[in-house]
């Protein structure tokens, strides 16, 4: 996976320094999830997201936050899986969606612009490490018109096994707290 783990480790030590919590647990590459319960955790999620309303392109483009923070918690509530909600962008060799950089975050979290939109990614990392995104093809449908697809139609799956060759998720941050401090997060979806 391009040396995901990596960078992940990285991201996890950068989101310490900067003062922001992690979660419990936040470090994952433990044994490999099997693909029958990789089936379960996909159909919870969709289910739960065709429940809320998020059931295609134009739904979720732009939520990746709420959902990602929601989503989160309800795998350990519901069905006992750990995940982190995991901060970045995503690189291809011609875009980045989502570009950051360290230097953005730390200008974001001394002084947050609430009525900007905040240039930041977010998916969920699983205990093995595998990499699963339910937002970002939903806004990349939207945003090169590729059409309006179903939720289903919108998950990126990436196991740590895999090696993408079109594009791989890079991790600034652990955990949902940067979304919080800067107000891009409401309680209202907690």
């Amino acid at each position: 996976m391009n040396d995901y783990k990596a960078r992940f480790i990285a991201a996890h030590k950068r989101t310490l320094d900067l003062g922001l919590n992690p979660g419990d647990r936040a470090l994952p590459f433990k044994k490999q999830i099997s693909e029958k319960k990789m089936v379960r955790i996909y159909q919870f999620c969709l289910d739960f997201l065709y429940s809320q309303g998020f059931d295609c392109s134009e739904n979720l483009a732009n939520n990746c936050i709420p959902v990602n923070m929601m989503l989160t918690k309800l795998l350990k509530s519901e069905i006992a899986v750990s995940s982190v909600v995991t901060v970045g962008d995503k690189f291809w060799s011609d875009y980045v969606y989502c570009r950051m950089s360290y230097r953005e975050i730390e200008n974001e979290l001394n002084c947050p612009d609430v009525n900007s939109p905040l240039k930041a990614h977010a998916w969920l990392t699983l205990s093995d490490g595998s990499v699963v995104d339910f937002t970002g093809e939903a806004h990349m449908d939207v945003l090169q018109g590729r059409g309006n697809f179903p939720a289903d139609k919108c998950v990126a799956v990436v196991r740590p096994k895999d090696n993408p060759k079109d594009g791989y998720y890079r991790p600034f941050l652990v955990g949902g707290e940067f979304f919080e401090r800067v107000g891009a997060f409401q309680l209202a979806y907690a």
